[in-house]
C-alpha cells in the first residue's frame, strides 16, 4: 500500500532532519576540534626534552619580526601562527624549534618547497624532510616544523624531530600538482607548488603583477629548461587568463620574436631564452628553454597526467 505524506508534513519532517544535521555536525566540530601549534609542541611523551622557557606565538603579520625577509610568500601560502620556543635535550643540546600552521596541507607542501636550499640532504622524518648544516626541517599534515642547533648528534635529532613529529595527527600527501608537473621528464632538480605571483617567481620572473591569475601551480626544474603547470578551477576562467596573458606578452617590450598561434603563444625573454605557452582546457603548460628543444612528448605526457 502507497503512504501518502501530506506537503506540509514533509516540510516539517525536512526542517527537522536539516536542523538534527546542523547539530550533529555542531557535535562533531566539538568533539574533535581542529588541531594547533600548542598541541604538537607538548612532550609530555618525551621526557629527554625540556623547554627552556615559555613559547612565543607569532600570528599574522607578526611573523615579519620573526623573519629576516620572505615573510610576504608565506602570507601568500596561506600562513596561519607559528609557535617558537627554545628546548633542550637529555645531552645538554639547545634546539630553536618553530612550528608553523600554513592552513593546510597543499601550503605546507608550498612552503616547504619553496624554502628548499641545495645545501640540505633527506631526512626521514614526518612526510617529508631534510637537513642542512644547524638546521632540520620537515612536514606533515599541515604543519611545517623548523629545528635549529649549533651541535645536536644524529640519534639526538631523530629523537627530538620524532617527538614532535608523534604529535602531528595527520600525514601530507604531495599536491596532486606536484606529481603532473614532474610527469613529463625524470629527474628534476627541483619541484615546486605555490598559489601566488610570488611564489612562481622563485622560478621565473615572468611580471611583478599577476598576469596569469592562475587557481595554483607547480613547477618542474631541470638544468636546461623550467616547467610550469598553471591549474584553474574551470575551462572558461583558463581560456580568459590565458587571452589576458597573451595579449600582455604579444605587446610587452620585455619579450621578443612574439608568436600566437591557435592554442599557444610563443615569446623570447631578453635572455634569449625561449618560453612556450600551451592552453590545455583548465590548465596552462609553460616551458622555459635555452636553445632549440623538442618538448612535444615531455607536454604530452604531461597532459596525459592531469586527464
Amino acid at each position: 500500500m502507497k503512504i501518502v505524506i501530506p506537503s506540509v508534513a514533509r516540510k516539517e519532517l525536512n526542517e527537522r532532519f536539516i536542523i538534527f544535521l546542523a547539530l550533529l555536525l555542531s557535535l562533531s566540530t566539538t568533539a574533535y576540534p581542529q588541531q594547533t601549534v600548542h598541541d604538537i609542541i607538548k612532550i609530555d611523551s618525551c621526557p629527554d626534552i625540556t623547554l627552556l622557557e615559555e613559547p612565543e606565538l607569532y600570528v599574522g603579520d607578526d611573523l615579519f619580526s620573526l623573519i629576516n625577509g620572505g615573510a610576504e610568500v608565506y602570507h601568500e601560502y596561506g600562513f596561519v601562527e607559528v609557535l617558537a620556543c627554545k628546548m633542550q635535550t637529555k645531552q645538554g643540546s639547545e634546539v630553536k624549534c618553530e612550528i608553523y600552521d600554513m592552513g593546510s596541507q597543499e601550503s605546507a607542501w608550498g612552503i616547504y618547497s619553496f624554502t628548499a636550499t641545495s645545501k640540505a640532504i633527506p631526512f626521514n622524518a614526518g612526510t617529508e624532510g631534510r637537513s642542512g648544516q644547524g638546521f632540520s626541517q620537515f612536514i606533515k599534515g599541515r604543519f611545517m616544523v623548523y629545528l635549529h642547533y649549533e651541535t645536536l648528534d644524529s640519534d639526538e635529532l631523530q629523537y627530538f624531530a620524532g617527538c614532535i613529529a608523534a604529535n602531528i595527527e595527520n600525514d601530507t600527501p604531495q599536491p596532486e600538482l606536484m606529481i603532473n608537473v614532474a610527469s613529463g621528464a625524470e629527474n628534476a632538480q627541483k619541484t615546486l607548488y605555490f598559489l601566488g605571483n610570488l611564489g612562481m617567481s622563485n622560478v621565473y620572473s615572468f611580471h611583478y603583477k599577476d598576469v596569469f591569475g592562475f587557481n595554483e601551480g607547480a613547477a618542474a626544474v631541470y638544468p636546461d629548461k623550467k616547467v610550469l603547470l598553471l591549474n584553474y578551477p574551470d575551462e572558461i576562467q583558463c581560456l580568459e587568463h590565458y587571452n589576458s596573458a597573451r595579449d600582455f606578452f604579444m605587446n610587452s617590450s620585455k619579450y621578443h620574436d612574439q608568436r600566437s598561434l591557435r592554442g599557444s603563444f610563443h615569446i623570447k625573454d631578453r635572455k634569449e631564452q625561449q618560453i612556450d605557452c600551451y592552453f590545455e582546457n583548465t590548465f596552462l603548460v609553460i616551458f622555459i628553454s635555452s636553445g632549440e628543444q623538442d618538448l612535444n612528448q615531455m607536454r604530452k605526457r604531461i597532459v596525459d597526467s592531469m586527464q
